[in-house]
């Protein structure tokens, strides 16, 4: 009976568990082909949901998104104006807004042809572009309307039906006091144009202040260069600028370019980059020359000079603000040579020749008393020489 009521009141705790577990609802993928489809889509759809598209679509008026963050993932096809919706209406005239607190990713998407904007991003909406065109729109590709542009991989080409009007700063009338206009660099942005890829509207009283952010790891980056901003690959170079509005704050990271410092050493020269206001140092400058390597190696360096006559020294202490030449004063080797007709076997004792002084060739005196026991030895040999032929003869 106890085991009976312990089973009992494991089967309850354990259903009592499982009524209290949270339920997630896994993320669902919608296919739409024409206006109604992805109005529909858009309305019923829950935080998480991606929209694909199946075609081209065409839309008669504005669509906005403020209900979920979604996905739209156009599979390369185009959302684009209908001619039904005529040019120069009045309020919000984009294709698609993302609205207050949403967060919408647009994926492998074109947006053409509208009465204003093909996407805008309003009051705190945030919008992710990831793999976008946007082109041929009347007023401007994306307005950036006290919202956020967060730039995956965008491209850009002519939007304004006179001057260029790529990414418009904006902040329209009772948007809330925290809708900074925001844009966010997190890849690469390449455009056909070269004027107002970025534009801060000039007309635009609400428009005091806007933000710029990088992501680390973003190849491009949008920075702060005084009244304007500017994107720059990821070698730092300048890619693109904004006009210059001197009644609007940016803030963000600064701009800081790069500075070419050429080595002059005779014919041959050696560069160094740095930043706009660095100093260099004689040392690490003096750790960035091998004479050897530049096929200079009879030659020592003296000093280094602002001018080609070597007149002025360089200041190494000074910043640098602009591309900057400095001139090596080279001094070139003294070589020492050998003394003529040495023979360098006199320096070795090995090597000597073994030649016997003419004074000591001879080394029987001319006068005086000569050795004489050879002589003695020589002369008792040939005595007893003779005296053996002798007996010899009496013998026969």
């Amino acid at each position: 009976m106890k085991n009976m009521k312990k089973i009992v009141l494991f089967l309850v705790i354990l259903l009592m568990s499982i009524a209290f577990i949270p339920t997630f609802a896994s993320a669902d993928n919608k296919t739409v082909s024409d206006e109604e489809t992805l109005k529909k889509a858009i309305d019923e759809a829950s935080s998480g949901d991606t929209i694909e598209l199946t075609a081209d679509i065409k839309l008669t008026a504005p669509i906005e998104i403020t209900k979920n963050d979604i996905t739209i993932d156009g599979k390369n096809f185009t959302i684009s104006r209908a001619d039904s919706w005529a040019l120069g209406g009045s309020g919000n005239q984009s294709l698609m807004t993302v609205g207050a607190g949403r967060k919408v990713t647009f994926k492998d998407i074109s947006f053409k042809d509208s009465a204003k904007y093909g996407l805008q991003a309003y009051n705190t909406g945030h919008i992710i572009v990831d793999n976008v065109t946007v082109a041929n729109n009347h007023f401007g590709g994306i307005i950036v309307n006290g919202g956020t542009l967060e730039i995956k991989k965008l491209h850009l080409e002519k939007n304004g039906a006179t001057d260029n009007n790529g990414i418009e700063i904006s902040k329209g009338d009772s948007l809330k006091n925290d809708a900074t206009p925001t844009i966010i660099m997190n890849g690469t942005l390449t455009s056909t144009q070269d004027k107002n890829v970025i534009y801060i509207a000039e007309n635009d009283d609400n428009l005091t202040t806007f933000d710029v952010k990088n992501e680390p790891n973003s190849e491009y980056k949008i920075l702060v260069d005084d009244n304007k901003v500017v994107i720059t690959d990821a070698n730092n170079k300048v890619l693109f600028e904004s006009n210059e509005n001197e009644n609007v704050t940016s803030k963000g990271e600064e701009y800081v370019k790069d500075i070419i410092v050429t080595v002059k050493l005779n014919d041959k020269t050696i560069t160094k980059e740095l930043k706009e206001g660095q100093t260099l140092s004689r040392e690490d400058l003096e750790k960035e020359i091998s004479l050897d390597e530049l096929d200079l190696s009879n030659y020592t360096l003296v000093d280094f000079y602002e001018d080609a006559t070597f007149e002025t020294k360089f200041d190494f202490t000074k910043a640098l603000t602009e591309d900057t030449f400095i001139y090596a004063k080279l001094e070139e080797k003294k070589v020492e040579e050998n003394p003529k007709d040495e023979d360098p076997r006199d320096e070795d004792p090995k090597d000597e020749d073994p030649k016997v002084d003419d004074d000591k060739k001879d080394e029987t005196p001319k006068t005086g008393v000569v050795n004489a026991f050879p002589i003695v030895l020589s002369g008792i040999a040939i005595s007893t020489a003779v005296v053996l032929i002798v007996k010899k003869k009496d013998l026969f």
